[in-house]
């Protein structure tokens, strides 16, 4: 006959591991569902009666502001080619700080006609090439907003709306919806935020493929010498209380 002892000995793992595989059913049946990965774009549907919160209302101040778009080179013979900077006072638009936190929105737009290219001062901080002629910052420039690429004069405005807001108001996560050249898509963007009683800064650093938007980069032989498909913004938002 089996001693009560040595039962308890035998029982006890048996009921451990029991007690562990319910807990992980527990946790996986109230498992929110997994979150967005910031830099990864899903399909949306555009917002046709997009409204913002009620809240304290700050009004973006463009001259303030700042965008500035990284155009890299890509294919065999990228070492050939030139690196850009794109951006400019081009951003227009309204944040609205809620409560609770959670509930704040925004709605920008980027001016695509109005975006300048490769000033010295952004090549410079950016380290790259600085010895492009005003000829040649046009042309591409003009490429830049024809209708193979960002299709400026059908397309003149980059729309950008929040979808829900996360995290603490010192860095919160930004689930936002773009429209670009007709085409919508929505990720999260992570920002540095600071916020005053006379307004708000807002900076952050997002990558965008130019393909999730339908837009085939620029190429030339063949593929050998491209524009690369991933752009990376860097942007600094300022917005006035209204």
């Amino acid at each position: 006959m089996t001693s009560p002892k040595a039962s308890v000995k035998l029982e006890a793992p048996v009921t451990k591991l029991l007690s562990g595989v319910l807990i992980v059913i527990l946790l996986a049946g109230c498992q929110a569902s997994p979150r967005p990965v910031p830099g990864s774009f899903e399909e949306a549907e555009p917002a046709v009666d997009f409204q913002l919160p009620e809240g304290r209302k700050y009004v973006i101040d463009p001259g303030a502001s700042d965008l500035r778009i990284l155009i890299g080179s890509a294919g065999t013979l990228a070492r050939f080619g030139h690196d850009h900077v794109a951006g400019g006072a081009v951003v227009d638009g309204q944040v609205v700080i809620a409560e609770p936190f959670g509930d704040s929105g925004l709605e920008m737009t980027i001016r695509v006609a109005d975006l300048e290219l490769d000033r010295p001062e952004w090549l410079e901080a950016e380290g790259m090439d600085t010895s492009l002629t005003a000829e040649e910052i046009a042309r591409t420039r003009d490429n830049m907003l024809s209708a193979e690429a960002l299709d400026a004069e059908t397309f003149p405005e980059i729309r950008l709306q929040s979808v829900a807001v996360s995290g603490p108001r010192w860095q919160p996560d930004i689930k936002v919806r773009i429209t670009l050249r007709g085409e919508t898509r929505q990720t999260v963007v992570p920002i540095a935020l600071e916020i005053s009683d006379d307004g708000l800064v807002a900076t952050g650093r997002m990558v965008v493929n130019q393909s999730d938007f339908g837009l085939e980069p620029f190429s030339a032989m063949g593929g050998a010498l491209a524009v690369a498909d991933e752009l990376v913004l860097r942007f600094r938002i300022v917005a006035r209380k209204r």
